[in-house]
């Protein structure tokens, strides 16, 4: 039978199944459900009356300023001056401002209905909170108009709070969301996004971005790159504290993540010495600096926040850092900054770097020379091209002969062998010099010229240096070296490759 009509008939039978169950629930049912799922009809036949009233009957086009009065202090937002298209806080004028926040605290007026009427003729407002309400909001019209609203306790249905028109007798409630421009710090006004992130088209070239942290005993340092291979490899690489090529899955936020930084939230603005200190900006736990052409930025990381028990006790779980940054226009604040958005405060080098030592191609080199204790291995490669070399028909590059001593070996073998030595294990660095002589090199002789050298050294009984071009770059297990030995042995009598190890 065909498989869509089999299927067609399956979802028919499972259809009549679930419609006779439905059945079978709907007869069996307790009555006071029945009865719940008839009244939720009525309500949806005779809906809740309407009970909304416009308690600030103007549009937002009229309004020139509002103020607030809260308990964290006061502020306004004013009309913007002639020429100027966004609103301002005066308060805010020395750090960059959310203007799109700002517009939409005044649209939020716009004709500004309450839900219904808690009572009218009041004598008592301080059983609403309005004989010292939490908040009051000033709205000046630009004809001179103005208008209060002061806003209490919260209503019973929590989303609700009691509100009075300047000093009406009626109370009224109003939605909570509302009055969320109205009831928070100065600073909410302030924008979040301390680095701005570079449009699509106009990224500037990569510099030096440079990582300093107390917690190692080594600083990161991340530069451009343009030879490293396409597909997993980014276009930077690791400069300290060894060399190395980055893979670009894990890499992408430490390498670009400053562009675009955005906190949850700022704490304090144009902050003193003494705030610094508080804060620990002024001995930051980690700093971050991005240098470029056109661009200087550092970013302090001082004090973590830590998540809380339920007894208020602070948890191991960092939440967030107390950040502060300088080269970014208007950024004069101390900022809280979610961990998550901050790689830098936790990754260590073997976090990012590639699985790869070196990336050359195989068809770029002209011979592998492999000297153990006892021999030396002198593998020639031709090939039909380069990576640097443009081919007839979009053709790539292949391997066509490999030879050691004269000797014409298999070629996807060797390819084989080849991988080998490219996989060696980069996922513990270690740039301490190592003692002794060296008891394998592999040289790696390019076509265009140049060399990469990589160097093993004994350092345990199970552990082996590798210096990369001189300089000591990795500590590996002995398995691998042992099993390379072997492969090394493998390759020159067309044996076969193994990489387990």
């Amino acid at each position: 039978m065909n498989s869509k009509v089999q299927g067609i008939i399956v979802l028919g039978v499972c259809a009549a199944c679930l419609g006779g169950v439905a059945v079978f629930l709907s007869k069996t049912q307790p009555a006071d459900k029945a009865d719940s799922s008839s009244s939720s009809q009525a309500a949806k036949v005779n809906p809740e009356p309407d009970e909304s009233v416009v308690i600030l009957t103007r549009c937002a086009d009229d309004i020139a300023s509002v103020g607030v009065k809260n308990e964290f202090g006061e502020f306004a937002v004013e009309k913007p001056a002639s020429g100027k298209t966004n609103w301002v806080i005066e308060d805010l004028v020395s750090v960059s401002q959310d203007f799109t926040a700002e517009q939409s605290m005044v649209n939020n007026l716009d004709e500004f209905e309450a839900k219904k009427t808690a009572e009218e003729n009041v004598t008592d407002f301080a059983k609403y909170g309005l004989d010292d309400p939490q908040t009051v909001i000033t709205v000046t019209y630009t004809d001179g108009e103005v208008k209060t609203m002061s806003i209490g306790d919260e209503a019973p249905d929590a989303r609700y709070a009691y509100a009075r028109i300047d000093e009406e007798d009626t109370v009224y409630m109003v939605y909570q969301r509302k009055l969320t421009y109205y009831t928070g710090k100065v600073t909410d006004y302030v924008n979040l996004t301390m680095i701005d992130k570079p449009a699509d088209d106009d990224w500037p070239d990569y510099g030096v971005l440079t990582v300093m942290r107390k917690d190692l005993d080594y600083d990161m340092k991340f530069e451009n790159d343009t030879s490293t291979l396409a597909g997993g490899i980014s276009s930077q690489v690791m400069t300290e504290p060894v060399f190395s090529y980055l893979n670009i899955t894990n890499s992408t936020d430490t390498t670009h993540g400053m562009w675009g930084l955005t906190a949850s939230e700022c704490v304090l603005i144009e902050p003193s010495e003494e705030d610094f200190r508080s804060y620990g900006i002024d001995d930051p736990y980690c700093e971050v600096t991005l240098t470029g052409d056109g661009y200087d930025y550092d970013l302090k990381i001082g004090n973590a926040v830590y998540e809380q028990d339920e007894d208020g006790n602070n948890t191991d779980n960092v939440v967030s850092y107390y950040c502060y940054v300088t080269g970014s226009k208007g950024r004069e604040c101390i900022y809280s900054v979610a961990a998550a958005s901050l790689p830098w405060a936790s990754i260590k080098a073997e976090d990012v770097i590639s699985s790869l030592m070196t990336t050359n191609y195989i068809y770029d080199l002209d011979s592998i020379e492999v000297r153990t204790e006892d021999k030396t291995y002198a593998f020639e490669v031709e090939s039909n091209g380069s990576s640097t070399e443009e081919l007839p028909d979009d053709a790539n590059p292949e391997v066509t002969k490999v030879t050691l001593d004269g000797k014409e070996l298999d070629v996807e073998n060797f390819k084989s062998y080849y991988l080998y030595i490219m996989g060696c294990p980069t996922d513990e660095i270690c740039f301490e010099e190592p003692s002794g002589d060296s008891v394998l090199t592999v040289t790696m002789n390019k076509k265009a010229g140049g060399e990469d050298v990589m160097e093993f050294y004994k350092d345990s009984s199970r552990r082996y240096i590798v210096k990369l071009n001189g300089v000591p770059s990795y500590r590996i297990s002995s398995s691998w070296f042992d099993l390379c030995l072997k492969n090394t042995e493998a390759a020159a009598a067309d044996g076969k490759i193994q990489d387990t190890y």
